[in-house]
C-alpha cells in the first residue's frame, strides 16, 4: 500500500513469502555454512578445499552452546571462543549423516537437505523458542571434509549463524536465545547494492549502495499485545519513519535528497519469535520500479542518485567467509552485532506491486533444492 507523507513517498513493505525458486535465481544457498572439521586435514568450504593448518579443527567440541569463530575465508583458523566474545557460529549439537561407510561424498543439494531435515529441528529444540524465519539468524552446519568422510566420519555440527545476502557471515556476541532477532542497523549504515537488490552493509557511504538506514521503530511500543495488521503497521510507521528520517538527516536534506523512505512489515512468525523492531531506510527506485538505483554519498552530506543499476552483481564470497565490510557505526542491537539485511519487499509507488526477494534465507515455507537424499 503506497502512502504519501511530508517527504517523498513512504511505503510499508508487504509481508514476503520466500520461495525455493528465488534461492536458485539469486545463487544463495539455504543458510548452509559448509565449514568442516577434519582430524587429518584442514577445514573445507563448500565447493572447494583450503590449504590451511590441520590442528585446531580436529579438537573442536560438538557440545551444544559452543561458539566458534574464524577470520579466514576458508575457516582454516576456526577455534572455540566464549560466546560473550565475537563469533560466527553457535553450536546446537551434532547429527550423523545416515549413509553407510563407503558411500560417496554427498552433493551440495544433499547437504542442504540434511540441514533442513536434521539441523533445523535440532537447532529449534536447542534454541528453546521460535526462530524468526526472516530474522538475522539462520540454521547452518559444519560438515566433515571429503577426506574425513572417506575415512568414515559422518558427524555434522548443526548451529545458528547470521548470514548476509552475499553468503558471508556476520559476527554476534552472546547467545542467540538472548539476542534480538530483528534485522536492524545503526543510523547512517549504508546497505550495498548487488545488481538491483539490497545487499550487505558497505564500509562507507561513499561506496555505491542501495539504501541508507535512518533508524528503527519499535512496533511493541504501540502494539504491546497481538500482531497489528499491515494497514495498522503502515498507519503507525508512516509518521514514525518520517520523524526518524528527518531526525537523522534533517527535514530539508531529506526533502532535497528525493529519496523514498520505506520500512519492513512484521509477519506473524516474526512476531511470535519476539521481533518488534522495524528498520526505516532511505532509497531510490529505478524508473521502471524493478529495483534500487545506485546511490553515492550519505544523505546528510549530499547523496547522488545514479541512473542505471550495475550491469552485474558483485562476486559472492565463499560460503561461511567472515563478512569483509562492517557497518560504518555499531548497531544498537542488544546482545548482538549487526547482521545481514532482512528481506523487505522493494518499496514501490504502485500499490500491490511486489518485486523479487532481496534476501533469500532458510524459512519454514521453503523447500530445499532437490538432490541426492542423504538419509
Amino acid at each position: 500500500m503506497a502512502r504519501r507523507g511530508v517527504v517523498g513517498v513512504l511505503v510499508g513493505a508487504l509481508i514476503m513469502l520466500l520461495a525455493a525458486s528465488a534461492l536458485a535465481a539469486t545463487g544463495s544457498n539455504l543458510g548452509f555454512l559448509g565449514l568442516a572439521s577434519d582430524e587429518r586435514g584442514p577445514t573445507e568450504v563448500l565447493g572447494g578445499s583450503s590449504t590451511g593448518p590441520a590442528d585446531d579443527a580436529s579438537e573442536l567440541p560438538t557440545t551444544p552452546g559452543t561458539c566458534l569463530n574464524w577470520t579466514t575465508a576458508d575457516g582454516s583458523d576456526v577455534s572455540g571462543v566464549p560466546c560473550e566474545q565475537s563469533h560466527l557460529f553457535e553450536t546446537a549439537g551434532p547429527v550423523q549423516a545416515a549413509l553407510p561407510e563407503g558411500a560417496p561424498f554427498p552433493a551440495d543439494a544433499a547437504w542442504q537437505q540434511l540441514v533442513a531435515d536434521q539441523c533445523a529441528p535440532l537447532a529449534q529444540s536447542y534454541l528453546g523458542k521460535p526462530l524468526d524465519p526472516t530474522g538475522r539468524y539462520k540454521v547452518g552446519a559444519l560438515k566433515p571434509t571429503q577426506s574425513a568422510w572417506e575415512d568414515g566420519d559422518r558427524t555434522v555440527r548443526c548451529g545458528l549463524q547470521a548470514p548476509g545476502r552475499s553468503g558471508a557471515l556476520f559476527a554476534s556476541t552472546g547467545k542467540v536465545a538472548d539476542a534480538d532477532q530483528a534485522v536492524v542497523f545503526a543510523p547512517g549504515t549504508c546497505l550495498g547494492l548487488s545488481g538491483k537488490e539490497v545487499s550487505d552493509p558497505v564500509s562507507s557511504c561513499a561506496r555505491t549502495h542501495a539504501a541508507e538506514v535512518a533508524g528503527t521503530v519499535d512496533l511493541g511500543s504501540k502494539f504491546p499485545n497481538a500482531l497489528p495488521s499491515v494497514d495498522d503497521q503502515d498507519n503507525f510507521l508512516q509518521p514514525e519513519c518520517t520523524k526518524v528520517a528527518q531526525a537523522a538527516v534533517g527535514e530539508q536534506k531529506l526533502a532535497d535528497s528525493k529519496l523514498t523512505v520505506y520500512w519492513t512489515n512484521v509477519n506473524q512468525a516474526s512476531w511470535d519469535a519476539g521481533t518488534r523492531r522495524v528498520s526505516c531506510n532511505m532509497g531510490s527506485l529505478l524508473a521502471d520500479n524493478s529495483g534500487f538505483a545506485p546511490l553515492t554519498g550519505s544523505v546528510a552530506d549530499g547523496v547522488t542518485i545514479g541512473g542505471d543499476a550495475p550491469a552485474s552483481a558483485d562476486p559472492l564470497p565463499p560460503a561461511g567467509a567472515p563478512a569483509a565490510a562492517e557497518p560504518s557505526t555499531p548497531a544498537a542491537v542488544p546482545s548482538s552485532d549487526p547482521a545481514a539485511p532482512a528481506a523487505p519487499v522493494v518499496p514501490t509507488q504502485q500499490p500491490g506491486l511486489q518485486l523479487p526477494p532481496l534476501l533469500p534465507g532458510l524459512g519454514p515455507q521453503q523447500t530445499p533444492q532437490p538432490g541426492v537424499p542423504i538419509n
